[in-house]
């Protein structure tokens, strides 16, 4: 692994240093994606990182082949099939050994207590979350040493991306722009939203695993238009409502490319857009570009919003701007770190990654978000995904 792949290891055990933490214990896919960049198929992976070295990976075996030894130590044990143990014997087992190797008996052990929003597993229909069986295991065997909530260590961590990561996100931009390209090309009146969802959904599904390496591809595609898109404030499903000549259509669309996050919004009008909407499109775009130009290093969390919202009241719609401009992305669909809001004060930091979405939601119109996924450089702005144009 290259130096540019070790940085957020080597960064998260200086931080676990700082913390006294002798080790990380974690199940959830999102860290497990961080510290091994392995997205588990069904959530029964465990990775374990000490102080120095490479991370552990315990992991299924029947999911082996998708693992990099390269990035941790893979440890494969029997699940799923009559000749396997129960898994929490081997969990048991793997961790005993861990502890036991490694003398963390009577220090710090760091586990995911505090996390109620996580990132899915590739098998997004039947999540896999630790609950109290995993924590009174851990308890069991770790009963000499001091179980701490990583959760904030985490989350720190992993709001600055490395160059390898921002790299992944960008091929995870890319992938989704694939569906949304297909919808700007294919949507048409007669079209239901569900039908205009499964369109970017199936674009992205088809065509998203091998691209620049990709494997393991998923979206989630939710669509408004006509003046029903203005409920899209919220992420709101699609319905059966028929596209009508001149609706705004609105696509807000979650991409996961191997563990790693994009989340777009597009906007298009079946048909010609007409002076009104051109005008709202491109007061929200104006907006949205000024956000994006506060993505510089030292500004604020709250700075980008603040920019945003000046644009939108200066066009006398700043009344329907009515949540905030963005949202970190990465391991996750929506990251709390950073958080673009209102007076927020925490400052943004090279390789911070956020969503930038300014947006206005009006009755018997409709709503036009425009959302990118944008890196804080040192000297401005770095889109992720393809900043979009005027109409």
């Amino acid at each position: 692994m290259g130096a540019e792949d070790r940085a957020r290891v080597k960064l998260l055990q200086k931080m676990m240093a700082e913390k006294d933490f002798a080790a990380l214990v974690c199940r959830l896919p999102e860290n497990v994606v961080y510290l091994t960049d392995y997205w588990p198929h069904h959530g029964f992976s465990v990775a374990v990182l000490l102080q120095e070295g490479k991370p552990v990976l315990f992991v299924p075996e029947v999911e082996q082949d998708y693992t990099n030894g390269q990035w941790a130590e893979v440890v494969p044990f029997g699940w799923g099939l009559l000749k396997d143990e129960d898994l929490y014997v081997n969990y048991k087992r793997f961790l005993e050994k861990m502890r036991d190797q490694h003398g963390i008996e009577g220090r710090q052990v760091g586990i995911e207590q505090s996390f109620e929003i996580v990132g899915p597993t590739y098998r997004s229909a039947e999540p896999v979350v630790p609950a109290a069986p995993w924590l009174q295991l851990t308890r069991e065997v770790f009963s000499k040493a001091i179980l701490v909530d990583a959760a904030d260590l985490l989350s720190a961590a992993r709001a600055v991306k490395t160059e390898y990561e921002l790299d992944k996100l960008r091929i995870a931009n890319e992938i989704a722009e694939l569906g949304m390209k297909e919808a700007m090309e294919k949507v048409k009146p007669g079209m239901t939203e569900v039908q205009v969802g499964a369109l970017v959904e199936h674009k992205i599904r088809a065509d998203g695993p091998g691209y620049k390496g990709a494997r393991l591809v998923r979206a989630s595609a939710d669509v408004g238009a006509g003046a029903g898109s203005a409920r899209g404030t919220l992420l709101v499903p699609s319905t059966t409502y028929t596209i009508k000549e001149g609706d705004i259509v609105m696509i807000e669309l979650a991409t996961v490319v191997d563990g790693y996050w994009s989340d777009l919004t597009y906007v298009m009008v079946a048909g010609e857009p007409n002076e009104r909407q051109k005008e709202v499109h491109n007061s929200v775009l104006e907006a949205q570009q000024a956000a994006a130009a506060k993505m510089k290093a030292g500004n604020t969390f709250g700075d980008p919003d603040k920019a945003a919202r000046q644009v939108l009241e200066k066009a006398g719609l700043g009344q329907y701007f009515v949540h905030i401009t963005g949202h970190g992305v990465g391991l996750r669909y929506h990251e709390f770190v950073p958080l673009l809001f209102p007076g927020a004060e925490g400052i943004l930091q090279p390789g911070m990654v956020s969503s930038v979405e300014p947006g206005v939601y009006i009755e018997n119109f409709g709503g036009i978000r425009i959302e990118d996924n944008v890196v804080v450089g040192s000297d401005g702005p770095v889109f992720l995904s393809t900043a979009r144009k005027p109409w």
